[in-house]
């Protein structure tokens, strides 16, 4: 049995207002590296080696390279399959499959003064969410009710006052409509803590992704320096449907039978970001990247709906009740309007090329690495409007509980090619690691081993890719307040990733 304590009012203020804010602004941040089928081959590795498209969303300064024009398309195919536990009990789900787009686009090589400048146009799905978490346990520790009863007990309002209160949350007042929640000898309960043991189950939906459009330019300032900038447009799509169940382990007639809680959570926006690097080549055959990331800047609605139903047998002669949202908003979809601000990047790299020379069709292969830091830490919400001292006051509980949960990691890429006449065999790495700050207790990365093979010959030129992915992670089925502590699920998740690109000089 995992265990881990944190910091509640912040969190528990944040839940007030949104569903699990400070996982949904992970979600939207924590990401890995996205590209051609030879940069995701290599594992991802691009801060120094230029050349290809995926320079336009990692080291724009890798673009002038380019001394011809491209043209690149990249259709892949993803699956998976979930492994998870949750205090003890372990479930296997079912193989899930997707379609997805690596970095597609134009790349425009050899313009002005000396063919030093370079111009791209890329369009890369930068995030995939499509998931399916499900786990199932018993627990005799806590309830999805007890966060429920403990925000109506520190409200001290009465039933119909907190009923009829904007500063209560949803779900709470739909626990106070269905009587989980209630007063008796003038203490505040949950039913559900009223029996000695609980069945727990979550089952969540999640899809969509992030898709950005990105605008770039490198330019070769001489033959040791290489600069390079983009422009991103990215744009996401996030729908998320959950479902929780707890009923009575025991069997026993008290005043608790079942719960069950549905949420159906949808996010779309647009945003920006810029790319700034470059290179250097002290020799031929040696280079050496920098490239910062600036954070997207997203501005998104959010939409979201829910219900509950409990059965407090032995209660009322009709024990069972149900609510939907809509009860407290006149019918109403709830919606809202924020900016998301994700974590800057910071890049550095060196690459090592086997008989590095002009005409790169003598060359003989590569090795790359990146090495990236990240601090979640950074990730903010603002007003989606002019930030004013009243809107900062009223982010401010999300943006504390953001500082309390996440932290800075760092990542590493590396990878290599070798090649024989025109055809190129590739092998890559990457790890992106922990984001959370209890690192003992959340133990959550992303490992890609990847592998490829590739031709070039006459203006043509066709790469293969698989990507092998390990994805750890934990989910909160709710959180409560100290001392007591919060209970997650362990989520292990194995998937590939097939991807082919198709490239012609133009």
């Amino acid at each position: 049995m995992k265990k881990v304590l944190i910091i509640p009012s912040l969190l528990l203020a944040v839940q007030a207002i949104y569903a699990q804010v400070p996982e949904e602004a992970l979600r939207l941040s924590w990401r890995t590296q996205a590209g051609t089928a030879r940069n995701q081959a290599i594992g991802g590795a691009m801060g120094s080696l230029g050349g290809d498209a995926t320079a336009n969303i990692v080291n724009p300064a890798g673009l002038a390279f380019f001394k011809t024009s491209d043209f690149v398309l990249t259709p892949g195919f993803q699956f998976g399959k979930e492994k998870n536990n949750f205090r003890g009990t372990n479930y296997s789900g079912k193989n899930d499959g997707s379609t997805l787009i690596g970095t597609s686009g134009w790349v425009f090589g050899g313009f002005g003064y000396k063919a030093k400048n370079s111009f791209a146009i890329t369009v890369t799905k930068t995030a995939n969410f499509n998931q399916r978490v499900s786990y199932t346990g018993q627990n005799n520790m806590s309830s999805f009710a007890t966060p429920l009863a403990d925000e109506f007990a520190a409200s001290h309002l009465t039933i119909d006052q907190a009923l009829n209160s904007d500063n209560i949350s949803l779900p709470t007042k739909m626990a106070l409509y269905t009587y989980l929640v209630d007063t008796a000898a003038g203490q505040v309960i949950a039913r559900s803590e009223g029996t000695s043991m609980l069945n727990q189950e979550h089952y969540s939906e999640i899809s969509g992704g992030i898709t950005e459009i990105t605008l770039g330019m490198g330019h070769e300032l001489n033959k040791k320096f290489l600069l390079g900038a983009s422009l991103g447009i990215p744009i996401v799509k996030l729908d998320r449907n959950t479902y929780y169940r707890e009923s009575d382990a025991t069997g026993d007639i008290n005043e608790f039978s079942f719960m069950a809680f549905r949420e159906n959570f949808s996010l779309r926006g647009a945003g920006l970001n810029l790319r700034a690097g470059l290179i250097y080549r002290p020799q031929d055959y040696l280079r050496f990247g920098l490239a910062i990331h600036s954070p997207d800047m997203m501005m998104v609605r959010e939409r979201y709906n829910s219900g509950m139903a409990a059965d407090v047998e032995n209660l009322f002669s009709n024990s069972y009740d149900s609510v939907a949202s809509s009860e407290f908003t006149s019918d109403r979809e709830i919606q809202s309007r924020y900016t998301n601000y994700s974590p800057t990047k910071i890049i550095l790299s060196g690459s090592y090329v086997f008989r590095e020379v002009e005409d790169v069709t003598k060359q003989k292969g590569f090795i790359t690495a990146d090495i990236e830091y990240v601090n979640y830490k950074w990730m903010k919400f603002a007003s989606y409007d002019e930030e004013t001292s009243g809107s900062k006051e009223y982010y401010q509980p999300f943006n504390e509980a953001i500082d309390v949960l996440y932290k800075g990691a760092f990542n590493f890429r590396l990878g290599g090619e070798l090649k024989f006449n025109t055809i190129m065999a590739r092998l890559g790495f990457a790890y992106y690691g922990n984001p959370y700050k209890d690192n003992a207790d959340l133990k959550a990365s992303r490992m890609n081993l990847s592998g490829g093979l590739g031709y070039r010959h006459k203006g043509i030129f066709i790469d293969l890719t698989y990507v092998h992915r390990i994805n750890k992670d934990v989910n909160f089925p709710y959180r409560v307040s100290a001392p007591l502590s919060n209970t997650f699920a362990n989520l292990k998740e194995t998937n590939g990733n097939v991807l082919l690109t198709l490239g012609f000089k133009i």
